[in-house]
């Protein structure tokens, strides 16, 4: 069932396809049966994947006996997802310059925000890409616990493809690093004394300073106001040179 997740579809999707896979007279009620999902929900997830064009069915005596296309149909369609995701980039490409003027236009010259739960920080971090260089105090590794090592992965990648320099002083133990080593290009690191071990990271980058709490409920709270980010690097910078 793994592969479905990797691959974008539900959960309800990859177990009824797996259960119309496996039958050869594939109806509702037997697919029902089968994974445990409400009858309700089986019928719109089957025409979900008949609209992807991943099942098919035909009619036997007034009754729906459901198929699997070649499963080939698969690459098919994230092919086409590929293609639909490349035409929604240019289009955005094009409307971006207008939004970024109207987006700058607005803002006021002293701005707060809060990001909440997994895909809030998330949208945060990427948001850091955006900027040359990035700020950590209290750095733990936070975002592979609570974010995962995967999406963590693929964020390094970005990040060092965009050229933003990561500057982080740590507050774990040295052991973690052979667990989860540094990044090698773009990055910096120093640490602190154990006990000032926290939760709580202070990130700064352009404008912004942000308090990220990394626990179950995940918690980010942004100041945007440039002499107080202006003033917090210039914190970092002070603390850095006492570090080894």
């Amino acid at each position: 069932m793994e592969i479905w997740k990797k691959l974008g579809f539900s959960e309800g999707e990859g177990r009824v396809y797996e259960s119309i896979l496996h039958r050869e007279d594939a109806t509702l009620q037997s697919i029902h049966e089968a994974t445990g999902i409400e009858r309700r929900n089986v019928y719109d997830i089957i025409n979900k994947l008949i609209s992807k064009g991943l099942a098919a069915y035909i009619t036997e005596n007034g009754h729906k006996i459901y198929r699997i296309n070649n499963p080939g149909s698969i690459m098919a369609y994230l092919e086409e997802e590929e293609k639909e995701l490349t035409d929604k980039k240019k289009a955005l490409s094009a409307e971006l310059p207008a939004l970024l003027k109207a987006y700058q236009s607005s803002k006021p010259s002293f701005d707060v925000r809060i990001y909440r739960g997994k895909e809030g920080v998330k949208a945060l971090f990427n948001e850091m890409l955006d900027f040359p260089d990035i700020y950590f105090i209290g750095g733990n590794w936070g975002m592979v616990k609570y974010l995962g090592k995967e999406w963590t992965d693929r964020w390094m990648e970005r990040r060092i493809k965009r050229r933003a320099r990561m500057h982080d002083i740590l507050t774990v133990e040295t052991k973690l690093l052979a667990k989860y080593p540094s990044p090698k290009q773009l990055y910096e690191v120093r640490a602190l004394p154990q006990e000032f071990g926290s939760p709580n990271v202070i990130c700064t980058f352009g404008n912004r300073l942000v308090n990220i709490f990394w626990g179950e409920s995940l918690f980010a709270f942004q100041i945007e106001n440039q002499e107080i980010a202006r003033n917090h690097v210039a914190y970092f910078k002070y603390v850095w040179k006492t570090l080894k």
